[in-house]
Formats: C-alpha cells, sequence, structure tokens
C-alpha cells in the first residue's frame, strides 16, 4: 500500500502484471541519496511493486550545470558502484536550449554507471546559469522555477519519451519533515500517468537521519545539493556553501561576475535579496581568491554600455527595455558613461560598484518609469518587449524625451570620434 496526499491506494488492482516502472529522482544530495541507497541496499524500504532483480528501477539525475563537481564525484565514489554492482538503470539528462521546444540532451543511460556529466561546456548541454545570464538576472526567492525548469522539465520530457503513456511511480526524496512540499508534489499526475511516493516520508527519516545514515555507510557528511549560485542557502547551511567557495574557487568566480552584471541592470538584485549580495558576504568571509578571479575575468572581458528602461505599472510589475549602445573594455565602457554624464551636465550616481546615469528621477506612485545608462560585461542579451515602445511613449514626459534625445546626439557623436 502506497500513501499519499489523497490516501490509500493500492497500485495492483489498477495495472496488468507487467512491471511498472520506479524512477527515483536523484537530486544528488542527502535526502535523495539515502533513498536511493537504501533502496539498493534494503528490501523492506523498497515499494511492493519493485522487482526483486531491481530491474525496473530507473534512477534519474537532472544536471543543472551549475552542481558543485565535488558532490557529483561523490556520488561517482559512493553510489555509481552499487548501481553497477545490481546493473540499476540510471538516466542524466538536461536542457538542449532554453525552451521546451530545444529538447533535451541525454548524457547517459546505462547499468554500468562510472561517472556523472555536470560541465555544460564539456558535455554539450544548456546551463541555468546560461539563461540567467543572457538575461542579466540571478535566481530568485520568489519560487522554485529554477529547479522546475532545470529539473523537472527535462527529466518529464524523458519519461514522456520513454515512458509514454505508461503509468510510473515517482520516487521523490521528501524527508519526514516536508509534509507541506509533499502535499504540493502529489497534486502534480501528468495526465493520470504519475503515482508519486515517498520513501523517506513514509520511513520516518529526517534529514539528520538521512545524514547519519549516509555517514553510517560511506564515512562522509554529505554536503546540500544545490547550484552554486543558488539563492536558497540559509543562514545554517553557508558555512557549507562557502568552503566550497574557498576550495572551488574556479568553479565558483563566474557567478560574482553573473551577480555584478545583475545588479548593474537592477541594483535590488541582490542573489539573497535587496542589498544582501554574494559579493559582499563572500568578502565578509574572506573568500578573497574568487573575487580576484573574478575582478581578474571582468577585467580581460569585453564590456557594454546598456541603456535600461522599465515601465512600472505597478509594484514588481514592469516592462524592461536593454539595448547595448556602445562597446569597448572596461575603462572605456565606464569612461563613456562619464562622458555621457558630462555632456548632459547630470553628474552620475555611483550605487555600491556601479555608477549609472539616470535620466529618471525617483517618484513615487504608478505608472512609473526608470531608465539609466551603465557599464558591465558584455554577457546580456538585448531585449525588448514587443509594444515597449508605445507603452513608454505613452508614459515618457517631455524633460525625459529631450535628455533622450540629447543622449541619443551624444552617442551619434561618440561613434563618430
Amino acid at each position: 500500500m502506497i500513501e499519499d496526499a489523497e490516501g490509500l491506494f493500492s497500485l495492483a488492482t489498477l495495472f496488468d502484471d507487467e512491471a511498472m516502472p520506479i524512477c527515483w529522482s536523484f537530486g544528488l544530495g542527502v535526502e535523495s541519496a539515502a533513498g536511493v541507497t537504501r533502496t539498493l541496499l534494503d528490501p523492506d524500504f523498497r515499494p511492493p511493486q519493485l522487482l526483486a532483480d531491481l530491474s525496473n528501477l530507473i534512477v534519474m539525475v537532472a544536471q543543472t550545470g551549475d552542481e558543485w563537481a565535488s558532490t557529483c564525484d561523490l556520488v561517482a565514489a559512493h553510489i555509481l558502484p552499487l548501481l553497477a554492482a545490481r546493473r540499476v538503470r540510471l538516466v542524466e539528462v538536461a536542457r538542449a536550449g532554453p525552451k521546451v521546444a530545444d529538447g533535451i540532451v541525454v548524457l547517459q543511460d546505462t547499468r554500468t554507471p562510472t561517472r556523472l556529466h555536470p560541465d555544460p561546456d564539456e558535455h554539450g548541454f544548456y546551463a541555468l546559469s546560461a539563461e540567467h545570464r543572457g538575461n542579466g538576472v540571478m535566481p530568485s526567492q520568489g519560487g522554485r522555477a529554477c529547479s522546475a525548469k532545470a529539473k523537472g522539465q527535462p527529466l518529464d520530457a524523458w519519461r514522456a519519451t520513454h515512458l509514454g503513456p505508461r503509468p510510473y511511480l515517482h520516487a521523490v526524496g521528501f524527508n519526514h519533515d516536508e509534509f507541506g512540499r509533499i502535499e504540493r508534489d502529489a497534486s502534480v499526475r501528468m495526465g493520470g500517468r504519475r503515482y508519486p511516493i515517498y520513501p523517506l516520508h513514509s520511513a520516518g527519516m529526517s534529514r539528520a537521519m538521512c545524514q547519519g545514515y549516509l555517514f553510517g555507510l560511506f564515512g562522509v557528511w554529505w554536503p546540500k545539493s544545490c547550484c552554486r549560485q543558488c539563492c536558497f542557502v540559509s543562514v545554517p547551511s553557508w558555512p557549507d556553501q562557502l568552503a566550497r567557495y574557498r576550495a572551488h574557487p574556479d568553479e565558483a568566480f563566474r557567478h560574482l561576475v553573473d551577480e555584478y552584471c545583475a545588479l548593474a541592470l537592477n541594483h535590488r538584485s541582490g542573489l539573497f535579496g535587496p542589498g544582501k549580495s554574494l559579493r559582499d558576504r563572500l568578502r565578509a568571509d574572506g573568500a578573497h581568491e574568487v573575487h580576484a578571479l573574478a575582478d581578474a575575468a571582468m577585467d580581460a572581458c569585453e564590456w557594454a554600455v546598456y541603456r535600461v528602461r522599465r515601465c512600472y505599472s505597478a509594484r514588481a510589475q514592469a516592462w524592461r527595455a536593454v539595448e547595448v549602445i556602445h562597446r569597448a573594455d572596461r575603462a572605456g565602457t565606464q569612461r563613456f558613461v562619464a562622458e555621457l554624464a558630462d555632456s548632459l551636465k547630470i553628474a552620475a550616481r555611483t550605487d555600491g560598484e556601479h555608477s549609472r546615469l539616470w535620466l529618471t528621477e525617483e517618484t513615487q506612485g504608478y505608472p512609473r518609469l526608470e531608465e539609466f545608462f551603465v557599464a558591465a560585461p558584455n554577457t546580456i542579451n538585448p531585449k525588448k518587449r514587443s509594444g515597449f515602445e508605445a507603452r513608454w511613449g505613452g508614459h515618457a514626459d517631455q524633460r525625459l524625451l529631450a535628455l533622450e534625445h540629447m543622449c541619443l546626439a551624444g552617442v551619434i557623436d561618440h561613434s563618430h570620434r
């Protein structure tokens, strides 16, 4: 019998005798590592639909492109050998591009796994950070859209292709204390094909119990699985994340560059919330090598001057346009912004590490317009929503239109030098 949010039901009466696929979502972290391992080693922990030879078990991993390599190395050292010894099928997938229509990349589908494939450049898949980098944003604390997009979507796509309309059990590693997440997840049925189960919750295993279970088996304290730029790293778990930043600065520094760009476009967009940047947290905790690598990368790359406009209709509801108006090295783009400010006789405002030329003034109420010029690494894709200019023109006053005209003249004049 399996318990879910709707109560108890017996799968044996719903399906014929053909072995039912059991898909374990292996997120690489503490709970799912404990759940997968105990499924392999403890027959009493297994759902009754799992065959004794484990031939209908599929352990599924989705790579975001931003997982710490050290976590994948732990999985390769301790869990993949258990899978290979029992010839359990491992499927590892990732997104092929930013859109669902781009499809997925199957990194491996094997019963003899030896390694995982976390590097998007080496293995040819689309990283979550690449999408954020192109949009000039960081992960949002407003929900778990990142996880749904980078993990849920490719896993669902693989199951839809390979299992089709066939029903399957979906084992998810929510622990005994995560009933709220279970309630939300249990309602997702994929048209009646998906039957979720929560083995750790049913077995009464808390996160601490999962940690202890893994330590007793492998002699290591299993780390939290998370992207290097995860915004949900809580204060209690920050020391572990900080230790990984210090140990692997070559993996981490790019996310400081990304946050610099996101903050350039929106000074409220620190990774951990307004005024709470990853950069400041790492600086305060002495992660100097990460900072040094990020600063060196920014000194060496091409920069752009961005024109950023937002038209707010309500709090946190805005249409945004981002345009590149000049490209040069770091010093050249910062000089461009300063010279443009001088030509308009408007002092550029410095906020943190960014100097912005604001054309709009701070106002209250809605609709409200924001417009400024700022320099940052040339990684952000220009973007303007259809109909933006009509909306902008409907709210811009004569002062702003005159300043925009003068800016355009200054940009043209600079390009002719």
